[in-house]
């Protein structure tokens, strides 16, 4: 068949990425060239760069020569479910070379779509990492083979990437604790990074164009820094990578239809004031719009001052979520943290069908609604400080007004100490020990060190010494172990002018029978008989305190 020439590099204008026709982006797919009018699909070759000058001669059942683990092929001929043609042409390929069980590894000839299917079962093996043998084979496949197939998707792209030590330790290390539970990395990217070999040396991989889009915001970040090797590191990526970046997010765009191809991928910057919901609601049964469901003092001020912000006003209900301003709901009496409360979970989700993931968010609450936001947003700004009249203050001068009256116990209380000191607990002081065994009340805000350089939620403890230079640390509300602490844990503390517990008054010498209090029998036995003269001469004193105070 006679066919035109393809390359790697270049600028498809049409809404599929194979055709290079000027007027096809407007003309929906109708003009003459062999993609459009259906003559061809070969999803193996890249972009056409002149469907009418050069033509040449090319078979249009190209293979890849693919090395295949023996863990794969089995995959291939029993596990996989061969919904689709791509996997059909996997899994009969495989079933042609006849090997049954055996163990050795070999070549096949596959199709770009079927060693899509491929690549795509070993990410998945090496991402989910609870099978050695499978584990291995991905790695195999994926060092071979990835860079061989040539998806239909550009988002799919790969691109090779290397970090030298000085940034990859700039970076969370995907096999960090914290990793996981880190809600600034977007999913797709963890992925990508849980699939790069990390080393001492440095970190290597093939990643899609969205990490490729992430490393680079971290790496303009770098280039300010500190350190000159980091600083070198960050401009050599950024000069080595940015170009692939923003032709392959042509290419996105193009296949997407979003825009102009001359565009790299992007989503636009929205700004967002958040309300948090107010503790102090109006009774009126049914459903009524969030903004008059909240009648509090607190509330009222925060959404006078968000009128004369940039951006759209939204409120955190610690029911509801995200929600506008008109969506009507019903009375509701939960707070955010409560164990009724909504989830991050479905907050997030709520994030995502809205398009504000990116957005630059402002929260007006207290610090219960802060810390909420900024685990969805970790750059949301929070301009109020202090108790509730404080804030109330800060709020009026933000609308230039007079301040509102404290109308109610609010949920965004503010609880915590104004300062606070941050390093090991040895340094908590009148901490209790093996002979001094007090009672202990701080304010705890949770671990310190360079990942929590912030306090979070302030809780009140006691400090209980358990031995061996551990203590926990106890909520004073709750009577729950909030954590246990060695002398050389980093924490966030402050003092604590609560004590642990009221002293009783002693007893007063008008109420003392005559004679004092009757001491029961066996204090006065252990008084007498006691095994050492330490422990006589404790049971004396004992025996003198309860005739005098009957305790």
């Amino acid at each position: 068949m006679v066919y035109p020439t393809w390359y790697d590099q270049g600028n498809g204008r049409g809404p599929d990425r194979l055709c290079d026709e000027l007027g096809c982006f407007c003309m929906h797919h109708e003009c003459d060239c062999d993609v459009c009018t259906g003559r061809i699909d070969v999803p193996v070759l890249n972009i056409l760069n002149d469907s009418h000058e050069t033509e040449v001669e090319i078979s249009m059942t190209n293979k890849i020569e693919v090395h295949l683990p023996a863990t794969a092929r089995k995959w291939a001929t029993r596990t996989m479910d061969a919904d689709t043609q791509a996997e059909r042409d996997l899994m009969d390929a495989c079933k042609a070379l006849g090997l049954g069980n055996s163990q050795r590894s070999t070549t096949v000839p596959l199709t770009n779509s079927a060693l899509g299917v491929l690549i795509r079962q070993a990410r998945k093996w090496v991402i989910k990492n609870d099978n050695n043998n499978e584990w291995m084979a991905g790695k195999s496949i994926l060092a071979r083979h990835e860079m061989d197939y040539a998806p239909d998707d550009p988002r799919e792209t790969r691109h090779e990437i290397k970090l030298p030590a000085s940034l990859s330790g700039s970076l969370v290390s995907p096999y960090v604790s914290d990793f996981a539970k880190d809600t600034s990395i977007p999913e797709a990217v963890k992925e990508d990074l849980l699939a790069m070999t990390w080393a001492k040396t440095g970190a290597s991989g093939r990643v899609r164009t969205e990490t490729l889009g992430w490393l680079l915001g971290k790496m303009d970040r770098f280039k300010d820094y500190d350190s000159s090797a980091v600083k070198r590191a960050a401009l050599k990526f950024i000069g080595t990578h940015t170009g692939a970046y923003e032709q392959t997010g042509r290419l996105i765009n193009g296949y997407l239809g979003t825009g102009e191809e001359d565009d790299a991928p992007k989503e636009a910057t929205k700004r967002l004031v958040l309300v948090a919901c107010g503790g102090k609601k109006s009774q009126r049964q049914g459903k009524i719009p969030a903004g008059e469901r909240y009648i509090g003092n607190y509330f009222t001020a925060c959404l006078m001052a968000s009128e004369v912000m940039d951006g759209v006003t939204m409120v955190l209900s610690a029911k509801y979520g995200l929600i506008p301003l008109t969506e009507e709901i019903e009375n509701y009496d939960v707070t955010m943290g409560d164990k009724d409360s909504v989830r991050l979970g479905f907050v997030k989700r709520q994030v995502e069908e809205l398009g504000l993931k990116n957005a630059t968010v402002t929260v007006l609450g207290g610090e219960r609604y802060v810390k909420a936001a900024r685990q969805i947003w970790p750059d949301a700004e929070a301009p109020l400080k202090g108790g509730i009249g404080q804030q109330l203050k800060q709020l009026a001068e933000m609308y230039s007004g007079d301040p509102l009256d404290e109308d109610e116990h609010q949920d965004q209380e503010h609880e915590g100490p104004d300062e606070w000191k941050s390093g090991q607990f040895r340094n908590v002081m009148g901490l209790p020990g093996r002979y001094h065994s007090h009672g202990l009340v701080v304010w705890f805000g949770g671990k310190a060190g360079k990942r929590n350089p912030q306090p979070g939620q302030w809780v009140k403890v006691n400090v209980i010494y358990i031995g061996e230079g551990r203590y926990d640390l106890i909520d004073v509300k709750t009577d729950q172990k909030v954590m246990t602490c060695s002398l050389v844990s980093q924490i966030h503390w402050s003092p604590a002018q609560t004590p642990m517990r009221k002293e009783e008054p002693a007893a007063v010498e008008e109420t003392m029978p005559p004679g004092g209090y009757e001491v029961p029998a066996n204090f006065l036995e252990l008084a007498e008989e006691g095994n050492t003269d330490q422990a006589k001469a404790y049971w004396k004193r004992r025996c003198e305190e309860y005739r005098r105070t009957g305790k």
